[in-house]
This record gives structure tokens, C-alpha cells and sequence, in this order.
């Protein structure tokens, strides 16, 4: 019997997990110490860390409860190599045969450098569906809280605009935006110049000032909305999230302490790139959402149409941060021309008195 050292990270232990022995026994994987055996054919495994070079097995409980044991080393993780059971060991097998062949894997695992490489080789084809796991086990409430707590570090900096006719205004268009939605969205907006606007997980939407005085009109506004509302629903803030933190930070979210993750997050705010992926399916489906709210949608191309002829040293952050910004104009014209709305009107707000907002003032002066 082949004893490997592991954290325990699970309900009902602490935050940074629990040293543990486990071992493999017949189909079962187990964990004597916690009374723990579970069936190898409901375990899971991924990739994690700053380096991507730490191991996870995962599974639930028959509570429904997750569980996650990280391998302490690469020692351990041969063990686990060389005893897993069928189902898991097919899971390797998958791996070694999308990046290496399986005596290059296997004979490397002697030095802790060949380790990384094949840990960055699998990150690559098994990274998104990890972080997507992980990204799942955080539910709405968790989610919510971490938002807010990254709220309350933004407010502590002053500067946030929570009430006034140019909330309002972003307040009935979001509304517009998220009918049905399994989120309850917060608007806010930050005193800053810069032309930017950004979604914190759990559905808080931050919108610069200076990008309302940017906007020619309230359709280019709900275009902005639009998108950012899709990085919430889809829980692209929160895979960021996971990206950044490292699995093991991350997963004290999902045990229920945001704490770790807070100012990390905070610290990125305004500087949150997403990857091509995303920013596309933000566009696809901030467009499908303002047909579904008859909101004229030609206001997400005359945005990034007018943001595109910014110089280049005055190029707006919200730009910056949104890459590939003519592919993105020549993909949503298509998009509008594919699919016509005829219904949709433009939004009927006094633009001009709501970008002289005086609870604006500060920033625009």
C-alpha cells in the first residue's frame, strides 16, 4: 500500500486545509485519519498554483459537500501516477497523450523542473475546464459577498456616486437589461476621467463618470452595460478571479472566507483584461441582450467606433482593455446586419442633464 501526503481542503476544516495520508485501495481512494474512502470513478483532477505546478484530486460527498486534496509534492504526485486506479489513471493517460507521449511523462516525473513542464502541458489543455470547476463551486451568495467586500475597499477610496439622476438613469437601463436574471445587479458610479467601466463578481457595475461624459447618447451607455452585465452572467469576473488568486486562495472562497481574495482583486480593478473568448461572447450576447430590451444596439458600434480614433497616448482604458477593438467594430456590424431589430427604439433620457449631473461635478471639473 502506497502511502502520499496531501492537504485536505473540505466543511468543517480550516482555511488552509488539513495534512493527511491517503492511499489508493482497490477502486477507492482513501483517507483513514478522516474516515474518508471514496469511489476513484467520482474523482476529478486538475492543475493549479502561481507556477501551475500543484495537483488536486476533487470530489463531493454523498451530501454534495466538495472536497479537494492537493498533492504535497512531486514525490506524492508519482505515487499518485504510478497507483492510480483505473478511472483515474485514464485521466492521466488522456493528458499524456494530448502533449506527450506516455514514456516522456512518465519518466520525466524524476526532476522537479520536468514536473512544471508537464504541469504547464496539461494547464494547456485542461486549464479553462479547471477554472470553470472551481468557478463553479463558488454559488451566487459567495460570489456576492466577495463583491461586496471588493465594493467596500473601491468606497474606501472615496469617490462613489450612489444616488442622483445619472444613477438613475444607469439604474432603469440595467433594469431593462436584467429582467430574469439570477443576479441582483447594484449600479454605481466612480468620480474618475478615465473612459472605463468594469463588473465586479456577484453583479455590482461600476461605471466612470468619464465615460458618461464620453457617451453622445444613452444607447452608447447601455451598449457598455450590456457588455459588462455578460462578464457577470457568464462569471467571467470571477474566473479572472481564480486566475490571479491561484487554486489555493480560491478555493477558500468556495470554503467561504473572501478575505484572501479581496485585495487582489481591488488592486486589478480597471486593469481586468479578458481574453479574446470572452470579450466576443460579451459582445454576441450584450447585443442579443439589448434586442431582447428593444434597446437600439447601433450604440455598441458608434462607442467603439468613436473610442478607436482616440489617439494613441489618450486611448481610453476602457479600450485598452478590450483588445482587437476593429475586429470587434467589423463583428458586431455584421451581427446588426444579420440580425435586424425593427423594434428597437432608442432610450428616451434627457442625456445632456444627466452628464451635468451635479453629483458629477468633481470629476468632470
Amino acid at each position: 500500500m502506497q502511502i502520499f501526503k496531501a492537504i485536505l481542503y473540505g466543511p468543517e476544516l480550516p482555511l488552509a486545509g488539513a495534512a493527511v495520508d491517503a492511499n489508493f485501495s482497490g477502486d477507492c481512494l482513501c483517507i483513514k485519519a478522516r474516515a474518508i474512502t471514496v469511489a476513484c470513478e467520482q474523482v476529478t483532477m486538475s492543475v493549479g498554483g502561481f507556477e501551475h505546478d500543484e495537483f488536486y484530486l476533487h470530489w463531493y460527498s454523498p451530501t454534495g459537500e466538495a472536497f479537494s486534496l492537493k498533492l504535497m509534492g512531486k514525490n506524492d504526485i508519482a505515487v499518485v501516477m504510478d497507483n492510480a486506479p483505473s478511472p483515474l489513471s485514464q485521466q492521466f493517460g488522456k493528458w499524456h497523450k494530448r502533449r506527450l507521449s506516455i514514456h516522456l511523462v512518465w519518466s520525466s516525473l524524476a526532476t522537479i523542473s520536468a514536473a512544471f513542464v508537464l504541469s504547464f502541458g496539461f494547464l494547456w489543455w485542461h486549464y479553462d475546464e479547471t477554472v470553470s470547476w472551481l468557478a463553479n463551486r463558488v454559488s451566487i451568495p459567495q460570489e456576492e459577498e466577495l463583491g461586496q467586500s471588493v465594493l467596500a475597499q473601491i468606497e474606501g477610496d472615496g469617490d462613489i456616486v450612489k444616488e442622483g439622476l445619472a444613477v438613475e438613469t444607469i439604474q432603469n437601463i440595467g433594469r431593462q437589461l436584467t429582467q430574469n436574471s439570477r443576479y441582483h445587479y447594484h449600479w454605481l458610479i466612480k468620480k474618475d476621467k478615465a473612459v472605463n467601466a468594469f463588473a465586479l463578481p456577484g453583479g455590482f457595475v461600476i461605471i466612470n463618470s468619464g465615460l458618461i461624459a464620453k457617451a453622445d447618447n444613452p444607447d452608447e451607455l447601455a451598449a457598455v452595460l450590456a457588455h459588462e452585465i455578460q462578464h457577470v452572467e457568464r462569471r467571467h469576473a470571477l474566473k479572472n478571479m481564480i486566475n490571479s488568486l491561484g487554486w489555493a486562495a480560491a478555493l477558500m472562497v468556495v470554503l467561504g472566507d473572501v478575505n484572501a481574495a479581496t485585495a487582489v482583486i481591488a488592486h486589478q480593478l480597471g486593469n481586468m483584461y479578458f481574453s479574446r473568448d470572452s470579450e466576443d461572447e460579451a459582445d454576441r450576447l450584450g447585443l442579443q441582450a439589448l434586442v431582447t430590451a428593444k434597446i437600439k444596439p447601433t450604440g455598441m458600434v458608434t462607442l467603439l467606433q468613436k473610442l478607436a480614433k482616440e489617439p494613441g497616448a489618450n486611448t481610453p482604458e476602457w479600450l485598452s482593455s478590450h483588445p482587437d477593438i476593429a475586429e470587434r467594430i467589423t463583428s458586431v456590424q455584421k451581427m446588426l446586419k444579420e440580425q435586424p431589430c425593427e423594434v428597437c427604439l432608442p432610450l428616451v433620457f434627457d442625456w445632456q442633464k444627466v452628464q451635468q449631473d451635479k453629483a458629477l461635478a468633481k470629476a468632470q471639473s
